[in-house]
C-alpha cells in the first residue's frame, strides 16, 4: 500500500511525483542537446566541409524517414514502460504484402499502376495495424509483458514473411512509387517534410489528449492507473496498433527506398530505434519523454551514421559503438532520476 498517511492534503501529495518528472524531463533534454551539441562540434572538427555541405545534408534528411517512424512507434511503446521488439518484422512482412500486389500482372492490369499502389498501400497499413492489435490485445487482455509477447511476435512475422517469399526478395516496383521519395519542396525532400509535421501533431496530441495522459499515467504509476476508471486496455490496445501503422508506414518507405524486399530489411534499425527513444528522455520504465525530441535524436544519430560513413567505419564496428551508446545513455538516465530524486528528498526534508 502506498503511504496513507493524512497529514498532507491530496493535491499536495501530488506535487514531488509531478515536479520529479518535470524536472528529469529537462534534464533528459539537457543531455540530449549537450550531447548533440558536442557531437556536431567534434563532426566539425574532424570532418569539415566534408560533411557540412548542401549535398551531404540533404542526403542526411533523406535517410531520416523509416528511421524516425521506427523510432517514434518506439518511444509511443516505451511511454507505457513496455517496447515493441516486432516494428521490423511488421515494416517487413506488410511491405511484402505491397510488393506482391505491385509486382502482380494481374492486379496492375486490372487497376493501372496507380490503382496497384494505392491497393498497396492500403492493404500493408491495413496488415501493420492488424498486427500491432494482436500485440496489444495479448498485452492488455493477457498480461503477457511486452519484451515476451514483441519478441513472440517478431519471431512470427519474420517467420511468415521467409514463408511467403522462402527467403528471395522481391524487386521490380513501378516508378510511380519508388518516385515517391524523390519529391522535394525547394531543396527539403518532401517526405522530411511531412515527417515533422507528423512528429509536432503525435507530440501535442499524446501530450495533451485524454488518450496521452492515459498512457503517460499507466507508465508512471500502473496500480493508481488502474483506479483511475480510465480505459487503460483500450488505450494500450491502440498505442500498439499505432506502433504497428507507424512500422507499416516505414515499411513502405524502404521498399520504395530499395525498390525490393527481402526478409531482415532494416533489421539494424531495431537496436537504433531503441537508443534514439533513451537518448531522447524515453523513459524505460514508462511515463517519461516527449516525442519531439526523438525526432532531434534521429537527426543526431543519422548524423553520426553519415559521419560513419564518410569516414569508412565498418559495420560491425558501428554495431559496437551503437551497443555502447545505448548503455551509456541508460546509465546516464539512471544517474539523472537519481539526482532528481535525491534533490526533491532534501528539499522536502527542509520544508519539514
Amino acid at each position: 500500500m502506498a503511504d496513507t498517511t493524512p497529514s498532507h492534503p491530496a493535491p499536495t501529495s501530488k506535487r514531488p511525483g509531478l515536479q520529479a518528472r518535470l524536472n528529469e524531463e529537462f534534464l533528459a533534454e539537457v543531455v540530449l542537446y549537450g550531447i548533440a551539441a558536442i557531437v556536431l562540434a567534434l563532426i566539425a572538427m574532424r570532418l569539415g566541409g566534408a560533411f557540412f555541405n548542401a549535398t551531404n545534408l540533404v542526403s542526411v534528411l533523406e535517410q531520416v524517414p523509416e528511421f524516425a517512424l521506427f523510432s517514434l512507434a518506439m518511444a509511443i511503446a516505451m511511454i507505457t514502460g513496455g517496447i515493441d521488439l516486432s516494428v521490423i518484422a511488421v515494416a517487413d512482412l506488410s511491405a511484402i504484402f505491397a510488393a506482391y500486389i505491385m509486382t502482380n500482372p494481374s492486379i496492375v492490369d486490372a487497376l493501372g499502376p496507380g490503382g496497384a499502389i494505392a491497393l498497396a498501400t492500403v492493404v500493408a497499413l491495413g496488415a501493420s495495424v492488424l498486427m500491432g492489435l494482436f500485440n496489444g490485445i495479448i498485452i492488455a487482455r493477457f498480461g503477457v509483458p511486452a519484451l515476451v509477447t514483441t519478441l513472440g511476435t517478431m519471431l512470427l512475422y519474420f517467420g511468415l514473411a521467409s514463408g511467403l517469399t522462402g527467403g528471395v526478395g522481391i524487386t521490380g516496383m513501378p516508378s510511380a512509387f519508388t518516385d515517391i521519395l524523390m519529391l522535394k519542396l525547394g531543396p527539403i525532400p518532401v517526405s522530411f517534410c511531412g515527417l515533422a509535421v507528423l512528429f509536432v501533431l503525435a507530440s501535442f496530441y499524446i501530450r495533451n489528449s485524454l488518450f496521452g495522459k492515459t498512457l503517460y499515467l499507466y507508465g508512471d504509476n500502473k496500480v493508481a492507473a488502474l483506479f483511475t476508471g480510465l480505459p487503460i486496455n483500450r488505450a494500450i490496445i491502440i498505442s500498439y496498433a499505432l506502433s504497428g501503422l507507424l512500422a507499416g508506414a516505414a515499411g513502405l518507405i524502404m521498399l520504395a527506398r530499395f525498390n525490393s524486399m527481402k526478409v531482415g530489411f532494416g533489421d539494424t534499425f531495431l537496436l537504433q530505434a531503441i537508443l534514439v527513444a533513451v537518448l531522447a528522455g524515453m523513459d524505460p520504465y514508462g511515463g517519461r519523454g516527449r516525442l519531439l525530441n526523438v525526432l532531434a535524436a534521429v537527426l543526431l544519430l543519422q548524423c553520426v551514421e553519415n559521419a560513419f560513413t564518410i569516414e569508412g567505419l565498418s559495420p560491425y564496428a558501428k554495431k559496437m559503438i551503437w551497443g555502447g551508446l545505448l548503455l551509456i545513455f541508460m546509465a546516464l538516465n539512471f544517474f539523472v532520476r537519481r539526482i532528481v530524486r535525491r534533490s526533491l528528498t532534501r528539499a522536502a526534508l527542509r520544508a519539514g
